[in-house]
């Protein structure tokens, strides 16, 4: 009878490790595809109401500090790159960037290709992908409005745009690049972003014009069209690098942090070299 037993006991925890071992096996493994967001400036200066100065980024300084941003953003691993570039227009970055990969063109001055084609090439990528979506916003319209209708308000808000300007240029001049973008993609500048536009642009509206609320959702809306113009490119087990104006990534990442079908991991834990362990590998 006592070796019956055994016999049992033994049989239940076999039996019972084989079942645990089933259940691991059987454990949905996270294939959702994985979304990073750099924002930057400029690199070439821009026409939109507020920018950055800088020196030429074409100097021997600013070219090994932009490698040195290109090498950060290699550790993300992406397997695909997307560019703040008209979707319409996909056919001309595309083949401006086989020209690069067939050694017919050089980077330009700006963002796309300085970091976008650079980091690509470098990751051996046959493509790139385009997913902006240009909207006109009622700019003018709200200068207009704002001049007439509530003048302190919009010279209070000037200020405060060339005030951010000058502590951005100035912040460049001494930092380095990387040093820079670190701090254009912390959490209080994607907080700063949305306010001008939420809490500053909003309010330009009285009973007979609700022209800062219009100027806002344009805005919102335009970011809308590129997370779908993003998301015509996902794929199971992606890893996303999208690489847009600083304004552009403080909405975006609120949508993909906020989704269950992509998992948001924050691009300046690569730019600040964490170890594996904490920098988003899976």
């Amino acid at each position: 009878m006592k070796a019956f037993l055994t016999v049992i006991f033994c049989f239940i925890i076999f039996t019972g490790c084989k079942d645990n071992d089933e259940i691991e096996e059987k454990k949905e493994v996270n294939t959702n595809p994985k979304v990073s967001i750099l924002g930057v400036f400029h690199f070439a200066g821009t026409s939109d109401y507020s920018s950055v100065e800088f020196e030429s980024l074409e100097s021997e300084k600013r070219q090994l500090e932009i490698k040195e941003v290109v090498e950060k953003l290699k550790d993300f691993r992406p397997t695909k790159i997307m560019l703040e570039f008209p979707a319409y227009d996909s056919r001309y970055l595309d083949s401006l960037y086989t020209e690069t990969l067939n050694g017919n063109h050089d980077y330009s001055i700006n963002e796309i290709e300085q970091l976008g084609f650079r980091l690509a090439k470098e990751l051996n990528h046959s493509k790139i992908y385009s997913i902006d979506h240009r909207l006109d916003l009622p700019f003018e319209k709200l200068i207009k409005f704002a001049k007439k209708n509530d003048k302190k308000r919009f010279e209070n808000m000037v200020a405060s745009i060339e005030k951010q300007d000058k502590k951005e240029s100035d912040y460049l001049e001494k930092n380095s690049i990387l040093e820079y973008l670190i701090y254009r993609n912390s959490n209080e500048e994607d907080i700063r972003n949305k306010d001008q536009y939420l809490n500053k642009s909003a309010k330009f509206v009285n009973d007979s014009s609700y022209i800062g609320a219009e100027f806002v959702s344009k805005w919102w809306e335009r970011n809308i069209y590129m997370m779908t113009n993003i998301d015509k490119w996902l794929n199971s087990n992606d890893r996303i690098l999208v690489i847009v104006g600083a304004a552009h990534r403080a909405v975006l990442k609120d949508f993909y942090e906020d989704r269950t079908d992509v998992e948001y991991l924050e691009i300046t834990n690569f730019l600040k070299n964490k170890t594996t362990a904490n920098n988003g590998y899976k």
